[in-house]
């Protein structure tokens, strides 16, 4: 059984990773996985290898470099980290893209009625590799401020600005999730990782108590 994650590899374009995991009874195991993304619904993590078991974290990465391709030439085998366009579509909005987009909202600010409403009819599309979704939707105009400390926008302002720290340890670098809106409309999700490497906690798989506010 799957247990506590202790460490997480991903791939440049964040389109694979390896978990490895503390099973209940103090062994480990690794586990690759495939990000799946049809276009028409959210992108969700598929199972490609589970490993046996082993005594400890070490082992396992080990054997994992040896049996995984990628893991040793990473460069070679990403698509997406050139530089191709990861647009998808536009779909309905995930279960936890809702719940992330919601918690950000979750305090008060001016216009969040608005946007509350506007959030009942609002779709999505997936724009880069890590996560940041394009949002549109109808609904009555939100007049918004930028918070306290926004990252720069000219066309738009920035009500909310969370953060989570991107290791398993919560040592890592922060990952930033910020709400666009652009003419009195929400228009984007954007996210993005402070240092500029991959992703390791998936922003759709964070808990909600670990995303802290300005």
């Amino acid at each position: 059984m799957i247990g506590k994650l202790v460490k997480r590899i991903v791939r440049s374009d964040q389109a694979m990773r390896i978990s490895v995991y503390q099973c209940s009874n103090s062994v480990f195991c690794y586990l690759e996985e495939r990000l799946s993304d049809t276009g028409d619904c959210p992108p969700i993590w598929v199972e490609e290898l589970v490993s046996g078991i082993f005594y400890s974290a070490a082992e396992a990465v080990i054997e994992a470099r040896q049996a995984v391709s990628w893991l040793n030439f990473p460069d070679e085998q990403s698509s997406t980290a050139s530089g191709e366009n990861v647009a998808g579509q536009w779909r309905p909005i995930g279960e936890r893209e809702y719940d992330v987009l919601m918690h950000l909202i979750r305090d008060q600010f001016p216009g969040r009625r608005e946007i509350l409403t506007q959030i009942q009819s609002v779709e999505v599309m997936r724009i880069d590799r890590e996560g940041s979704l394009k949002l549109r939707s109808g609904g009555p105009l939100a007049v918004v401020k930028d918070n306290d400390y926004p990252s720069a926008r000219v066309d738009g302002r920035i009500p909310v600005e969370g953060f989570y720290m991107d290791d398993v340890d919560e040592s890592g670098a922060l990952v930033h999730l910020l709400v666009h809106v652009i003419g009195g409309k929400i228009d984007e999700l954007e996210i993005y990782k402070e240092d500029g490497s991959p992703i390791l906690i998936d922003p759709y798989e964070i808990e909600l108590s670990k995303i802290y506010f300005y």
